[in-house]
C-alpha cells in the first residue's frame, strides 16, 4: 500500500524495439509488460530518460553491431515471454481424453 506522500512511479512505454533498443545502449533497462496481448517496453521515466529519447529522435549515431545485438536481445525476450504465457495457457486447458 502506498503512503500518501509516495509518488506513483513514472514510467515511459513504448512498442518500438529500435526506440528500446537504442535506450537499452544508453543504460536504461527496460521490464517487458503485457498490455492486452501487446508486449511493451516499460522503462522508469527521468529527465535523463527523456533527454536520451531526444537523442534518438534528433538521429543519434550508435555502434550498427551493437545496436542490432540489443534489438536481437529484446526480441527475445519478447519471444521467450510469449512462449511462457502459451505454455501456462495450454496447462489451464482442460485435457480430452
Amino acid at each position: 500500500m502506498r503512503k500518501n506522500n509516495e509518488q506513483a512511479e513514472k514510467v515511459y512505454t513504448t512498442l518500438d524495439a529500435y526506440q528500446a533498443g537504442f535506450l537499452t545502449l544508453r543504460g536504461y533497462v527496460p521490464r517487458l509488460a503485457d498490455q492486452s496481448g501487446k508486449i511493451v517496453f516499460v522503462f522508469t521515466q527521468s529527465d535523463d530518460l527523456l533527454h536520451a529519447l531526444a537523442d534518438y529522435n534528433d538521429g543519434a549515431v550508435v555502434e550498427a553491431a551493437r545496436f542490432a545485438f540489443a534489438i536481437k536481445t529484446l526480441k527475445s525476450q519478447i519471444h521467450s515471454m510469449r512462449k511462457e504465457k502459451d505454455n501456462l495457457w495450454q496447462k489451464d486447458m482442460p485435457q480430452t481424453p
